[in-house]
């Protein structure tokens, strides 16, 4: 799998969508920093501010631009990169339910096809269990910022009313772990 820098010069470089092709550098589809500059714009460095507005929402670009934005949240405040990811995934509810999904069970059950839909290239994989009532487990292969990973979840599952969402993240690919694990719970 693809691992990114923690930090890397911007690069506006936009690449032909590479459809089911799953090598190559892990990709970015643009919308996701529309979004970002939606939800988080007092939170962008100038420099990131004039690369989203360059970003076109329809390309797809490095993953490494994503990650360093990411991370550059995170330097903030690591709460930051976590809300982000949830305000981002929260706002989604009408691409969810025009995909079927309608309860949280739904998203647990569908997240490893969305990881493929929303990423290309080298971008590893999800796997999800529903473990019981109202529980869950999430395998987190990848290479971007997890903690965004682990509110885009929360954000997700709160999108379809799941109420005191908790989400423990046991095992961490950053502390050396072959994947992150999530152990979610809701109401």
């Amino acid at each position: 799998m693809y691992r990114f820098e923690r930090h890397a010069p911007f690069d506006l470089t936009a690449y032909a969508d590479p459809g089911q092709d799953r090598s190559g550098p892990p990709l970015t589809q643009g919308g996701i920093f529309l979004l970002i500059s939606t939800i988080a714009s007092e939170h962008c460095t100038p420099e990131m501010l004039d690369v989203l507005d360059e970003i076109d929402p329809d390309k797809w670009y490095h993953g490494q631009l994503l990650e360093t934005m990411l991370n550059t949240f995170e330097d903030q405040d690591q709460a930051l990169v976590i809300d982000v990811g949830k305000n981002i995934y929260y706002s989604m509810e009408a691409q969810f339910r025009a995909v079927g999904i309608e309860k949280p069970e739904d998203v647990i059950t569908t997240i490893p096809m969305i990881w493929l839909y929303a990423t290309r290239g080298n971008g590893g994989e999800w796997r999800s269990r529903i473990t019981g009532d109202k529980t869950a487990i999430i395998e987190m292969e990848q290479p971007y910022n997890c903690m965004f990973e682990q509110g885009a979840m929360k954000g997700a599952l709160e999108c379809f009313n799941a109420r005191d969402v908790q989400i423990d993240h046991s095992k961490c690919i950053r502390d050396g772990a072959a994947f992150c694990e999530l152990h979610l719970s809701w109401k």
